[in-house]
C-alpha cells in the first residue's frame, strides 16, 4: 500500500491563478512557514512543516506533517462554503497503509468523538482542530469549533495503493453533529503520483463554511515485524510540487502550485 508526504518549510513558493465571478487574479507568493493568498474577496492563509527535512534520494523514508489554514473575506461578509478540493501530490510522496486497520463512513456517522475513537481508533492517522463560520438568514454569523480526526479508510476504487481517507469532525452548535468528508485517492500522471479528491459536506444545512483548521499526521505501526509509516517521501532533487484546486460557493475558484523544499541525502 502506498502514497503521500510533505516538506519542512512547507511552502517555498505558490503560483496562484484564481477566478471569481468572471474576474481573474495571478500572483507569486514567496516562501515561509505561512503565506497569504488573495483571490477576489477571499483571503486564504496556509502553512505547514514536515519532519525530517533531510530525506534519501532514492528510497522512501517515514515523515510526519503539520499543516494549518484559514479562510476569510476581505470585506467581512460570510465566507462562501468550500465545495470541492483536489490535491495533486508529487510522485515522490507516498501513503502506505499496509497492515493498518481501516474505518468506514458507516462506523463514523452519527457518532461522538469518543464513539468514533472507540470504533475506529486503530485506524487513526492524524488529528487536529477545525473551525466553521455559521450564518443563518437574518442573524449574525457565529463560530463553531470541534476536533478533527483523520482515519485510514477502505481500499478505494483505484486499488490497494489508493486507500480512502476519512476526515471526521464534531460540531456542537447549532446542534451536535458529526461531519465526515471522504477523500478519494486516484492515480495521477507526470510530476504527480496521485490525486486526493474531496467533496466537502454541508455544514449546518448549508449555512456553515470552513473557517480554519490545523492538523498533525504522524502514524507509525508494526506489521509482520516491519515498522511502517503512513506518510513517506524521497528527495531526489530538493523539491516537491503539489497542485491544489478548490471550488467555493458563489463561483469562486482557486488553483495553486506549491513548490516544497527538502534536502537530499545518501
Amino acid at each position: 500500500m502506498k502514497h503521500v508526504g510533505r516538506p519542512r518549510k512547507l511552502i517555498v513558493a505558490l503560483a496562484v491563478f484564481a477566478g471569481l465571478s468572471g474576474a481573474s487574479t495571478s500572483a507569486i507568493l514567496a516562501a515561509g512557514d505561512r503565506t497569504t493568498i488573495r483571490a477576489g474577496n477571499l483571503v486564504i492563509h496556509a502553512g505547514g512543516s514536515i519532519s525530517p527535512t533531510a530525506l534519501p534520494k532514492d528510497r522512501m523514508a517515514p515523515i510526519s506533517v503539520h499543516a494549518s489554514g484559514s479562510v476569510a473575506t476581505a470585506d467581512g461578509t460570510h465566507i462562501p462554503p468550500a465545495q470541492t478540493l483536489d490535491l495533486h501530490v508529487d510522485r515522490h510522496l507516498r501513503v502506505d497503509s499496509e497492515g493498518l486497520p481501516s474505518s468506514t463512513l458507516a462506523k463514523l456517522q452519527a457518532s461522538s468523538p469518543a464513539q468514533a475513537m472507540k470504533s475506529c481508533g486503530g485506524a487513526l492517522v492524524g488529528k487536529g482542530r477545525i473551525a466553521a463560520q455559521v450564518e443563518f438568514p437574518e442573524s449574525a454569523p457565529f463560530n463553531a469549533r470541534g476536533p478533527l480526526l483523520i482515519f485510514n479508510g477502505p481500499t478505494g476504487a483505484a486499488g490497494p495503493d489508493y486507500p480512502e481517507m476519512l476526515f471526521y469532525t464534531f460540531i456542537s452548535v447549532p446542534a451536535p453533529t458529526a461531519v465526515i468528508a471522504v477523500a478519494k485517492l486516484s492515480k495521477d500522471t507526470g510530476r504527480y503520483g496521485f490525486t486526493i479528491s474531496v467533496q466537502i459536506p454541508e455544514v449546518a444545512g448549508g449555512s456553515g463554511s470552513l473557517e480554519g483548521f490545523e492538523l498533525t499526521a504522524d502514524r507509525h505501526w508494526t506489521y509482520r515485524g516491519k515498522r511502517n509509516s503512513y506518510l513517506n517521501a524521497e528527495c531526489p532533487d530538493g523539491h516537491f510540487f503539489n497542485q491544489l484546486e478548490a471550488a467555493f460557493g458563489g463561483g469562486a475558484n482557486l488553483s495553486g502550485i506549491f513548490i516544497n523544499s527538502c534536502r537530499p541525502r545518501g
